[in-house]
């Protein structure tokens, strides 16, 4: 097996790679982009999941691999997006990634045009440390573990594997990871613990659903209204397939697959949400999904009835690749 290293987000390095037989030139290379997003967690006892990203691995057809290692600069990260306070120096470690606050728009790049080797690339795996935390809204720290994940001493290599099949043309290729960190994010007699449910597709093929939700539908639904502090509402938006579909809460094998936490835009003054990493279609053939809010708390390890979590009535929406669908909630 033939194992490439590069340094993510820093120098864009055209790495020449010999053939297997110890001759041959330069292999084509192509830029590949990949970001993480999440799907929203309950709010009210969890403040920020800190995961401590180290590198990916990308691995190919032909049994090659490319390790990728993150290095963001310094303007790539910040509160908004890392478990960070006020500005980082660049200065090692690099600090974690807030997973819980993206969503939507906000992403976080783990690599950002990398050459890599044009081909086919069967899986891909995300490492991180067991420096990962979860901090609660009361201020306390608390580790975070993946037994599934975390490096061995008989495995230095393990990760997050996501098994997908994309190919890297000369164009280069992007994709998105879309952590759903409300099935993930568990807790055992150990703790806090990261049992990772996610899907990766690539950006090329996406579109997003996003909107307005009115003061008087949240207020009427439970959700927590602006006070000039927090601007967390304890609201989501839900997202299913096709129209029309049946409304129903986060579970194991729940046909939810995307979720978006309702945030007040202070800039705006409105309530507002946004579902990013949708697969779409074609303006004369769209990708048909429906889309629902609740506030209510949504336990992940069961399957509640729609009298624990109430939802608004389903809305239809169509999502065409590369466009914003705008799906707002109004009397």
């Amino acid at each position: 097996m033939k194992k490439v290293e590069l340094a993510a987000l820093g120098v864009i390095v055209a790495t020449a790679i010999g053939g297997c037989s110890g001759g041959g030139g330069s292999e084509a290379t192509a830029p590949l982009t990949l970001s993480v997003t999440d799907a929203p967690i309950d709010s009210t006892a969890i403040d920020s999941v800190c995961v401590d990203f180290t590198r990916l691995t990308v691995h190919y057809a032909g049994q090659q691999e490319v390790v990728l290692d993150y290095k963001p600069l310094p303007a790539q990260v910040r509160p908004e997006t890392h478990c960070v306070t006020g500005v980082w120096d660049g200065t090692e470690p690099v600090p974690p990634v807030r997973l819980n606050a993206l969503g939507g728009a906000l992403t976080v790049a783990l690599a950002e045009s990398l050459q890599v080797p044009v081909g086919r690339i069967t899986w891909i795996r995300l490492h991180f440390t067991d420096k990962s935390y979860v901090l609660d809204n009361l201020g306390g720290q608390h580790p975070l573990s993946c037994p599934s994940c975390e490096p061995t001493d008989n495995n230095a290599g393990r990760g997050f594997k996501l098994n997908r099949t994309f190919e890297v043309g000369s164009g280069g290729l992007a994709l998105a990871v879309d952590v759903d960190l409300r099935r993930s994010l568990l807790t055992d007699t150990s703790g806090y613990v990261l049992r990772p449910t996610a899907r990766i597709e690539n950006t090329a093929a996406l579109g997003t659903i996003a909107g307005e939700v009115r003061a008087d539908i949240l207020s009427g639904q439970g959700g927590v209204p602006y006070a000039g502090t927090t601007t967390e509402t304890g609201c989501a938006v839900y997202v299913y397939a096709n129209h029309a579909a049946p409304l129903d809460d986060f579970y194991d094998g729940s046909p939810v697959i995307a979720a978006a936490r309702v945030l007040y835009s202070v800039s705006l003054g409105q309530y507002r949400y946004a579902v990013g990493a949708l697969p779409g279609g074609t303006t004369a053939v769209p990708t048909p999904y429906t889309v629902a809010l609740t506030c209510d708390v949504d336990d992940p390890t069961v399957n509640d009835t729609i009298a624990v979590v109430k939802f608004t009535a389903g809305k239809n929406a169509d999502v065409v690749i590369g466009q914003t669908t705008t799906v707002d909630f109004a009397p």
